[in-house]
């Protein structure tokens, strides 16, 4: 949804520069090795306005000066490195909390480095997947949990007293199976 700017409360130039200058500071704290809360906590701001700042920050710079953002982020890998060299002869010895530690700076490499995605890929959120002539996926596992090739359902898909549907009828597979009681 697009925001309609209001007459009269569009951010002036001066407090444009002082959001501005607000970011470069919110990213000097957070190159400095400040979190987020703590960033918040300092400049009186919210911790997702100091995340909001920070990315969009690093996102005009990976536009203006890319090498900027790279640079950015091989000072990123240089401070994990030298963190993960510490905690790396205590892990292999068997100490349970360095082993956290590594394990948790490997991830922080992961992400900065694209291994691991920032969002997921897949969205588990999706209710149905169209498998054959309107039969879903939950419908597909039904069948498949019922364990005979049949289904009940009301003539639409929905699962219901009705009709009995096998799934080759629906376009999955090729034959009937019969029912057994």
């Amino acid at each position: 949804m697009i925001k309609k700017k209001q007459p009269g409360h569009s951010p002036t130039k001066a407090m444009r520069v002082v959001a501005e200058e607000r970011r470069y500071k919110m990213l000097e704290l957070t190159k400095a090795g400040a979190t987020e809360r703590q960033i918040a906590e300092a400049l009186g701001v919210s911790k997702g306005l100091v995340h909001r700042d920070v990315k969009t920050v690093l996102q005009e710079l990976a536009k203006m000066h890319s090498k900027t953002a790279d640079s950015v982020r091989a000072l990123e890998m240089e401070r994990y490195v030298a963190l993960l060299s510490r905690w790396w002869q205590p892990a292999m010895a068997g100490d349970e909390a360095a082993t956290n530690m590594v394990l948790k700076i490997m991830q922080r490499i992961d992400v900065i480095n694209g291994i691991v995605p920032d969002r997921p890929l897949i969205d588990m959120r999706t209710q149905t997947i169209q498998l054959g002539e309107g039969m879903g996926l939950m419908e597909l596992a039904k069948v498949i949990a019922n364990g005979n090739g049949k289904h009940r359902t009301n003539g639409t898909g929905a699962a219901n007293s009705g009709e009995s549907i096998t799934l080759s009828d629906r376009g999955v597979g090729s034959e009937s199976i019969p029912e057994t009681d």
